[in-house]
């Protein structure tokens, strides 16, 4: 069967997103390989979604065109023999990879006005392109749309959530190499940088961290370079945390939160990541609302400041520290309850 390529979104959460869609084309044609095009970051995830069968990666951060670039992969995965690309971004940089490979069917919307490099339009594209403000969609909606042709689904069918696994062995590789004792819980932090908007006051996360120290947990601050400078802050005043930010590889990363009990985070890349791994998950959402950026997957509780707070447009800080640790209380008492109870 000819494989399927999904050209997807760079940035970590984005691609994440983007296995709904690639979910929803893995059950319309059965059997038939799926690959990806993402960035060199996010590529490494591939590996982890269900229905993948191999990443391509193209560096979409400089602002030239990288025609070169574009040409040479072009030029590889025409010996792939591809039946159709699903344009899952919609930038004509993106678009000029299958259109050069000369894979006969490439279906997005022409929100950059591509018409002719893709040659197949789904339903309702003329609406899409011209939505703006309330109108648009989620891009947990956009892609599921490019993935359907534009068909709406049944008023009772719910979307895929995107969904990653680590396999027991890595898992248990990645203990052994660390030493990790699986018999104690432990809370994985995300805290973004302490100055962004999106996370949470640095004191409140040092003193649910402390928390869960007095009980016995281990501490992981997770996450990558933009991380350090919180992850030393929380260490200077819990040295027993472990400091994980300094982690090369993206996949050990998921190793770190797919090994821990419960995860607490705030808006980002690596939130998403977390949700669809499928443990416990605790997101502090602020003025970027979770209904719009958070991630779609049923079992992660979302923590809001109330929109009559005048403090939730600015930041978190609406989300009490008692509030969070009862839903972390709560998220791992979920772990030890008999389903459907």
């Amino acid at each position: 069967m000819r494989p399927i390529l999904v050209i997807c979104l760079p940035a970590i959460g984005d691609f994440i997103r983007c296995h709904s869609a690639i979910q929803i084309i893995a059950k319309t044609f059965p059997g038939h390989p799926i690959d990806v095009i993402t960035s060199p970051l996010a590529a490494p995830l591939a590996r982890l979604m269900p229905h993948v069968r191999k990443a391509w990666t193209l560096d979409k951060r400089h602002r030239k065109p990288g025609i070169g670039e574009r040409r040479r992969l072009a030029g590889r995965l025409r010996e792939e023999n591809y039946q159709a690309a699903y344009l899952l971004s919609s930038s004509t940089k993106a678009a000029l990879v299958p259109w050069l490979a000369g894979i006969p069917e490439r279906i997005g919307y022409p929100r950059e006005l591509q018409f002719g490099i893709v040659n197949r339009l789904p339903a309702g594209w003329l609406k899409s392109l011209v939505a703006f403000g309330p109108r648009k969609t989620r891009l947990f909606e956009q892609v599921c749309a490019i993935a359907m042709l534009g068909a709406r689904p049944a008023a009772d069918t719910r979307l895929p959530a995107p969904q990653m696994a680590v396999s027991p062995e890595e898992l248990s590789a990645w203990r052994i190499r660390h030493g990790i004792d699986a018999a104690r819980p432990a809370l994985a932090l995300y805290t973004s940088e302490f100055t962004n908007f999106r996370s949470w006051p640095a004191e409140r996360f040092i003193s649910v961290a402390r928390d869960h120290a007095r009980r016995g947990w281990s501490v992981w601050l997770v996450g990558g370079p933009r991380e350090r400078a919180a992850a030393a802050q929380i260490r200077a005043e819990l040295p027993e945390a472990v400091d994980f930010t300094s982690t090369p590889d993206i996949t050990d990363a998921m190793c770190q939160i797919a090994a821990s009990t419960v995860f607490l985070g705030v808006d980002g890349g690596i939130c998403h990541a977390a949700a669809a791994l499928g443990g416990p998950c605790v997101l502090i959402f602020g003025s970027s609302r979770s209904y719009e950026t958070g991630p779609v997957n049923d079992h992660v509780r979302f923590l809001e400041p109330p929109i009559s707070t005048p403090s939730w447009v600015r930041d978190t800080r609406g989300v009490s520290e008692e509030r969070v640790l009862a839903a972390l209380a709560d998220a791992v008492a979920g772990l030890h309850r008999p389903q459907g109870a």
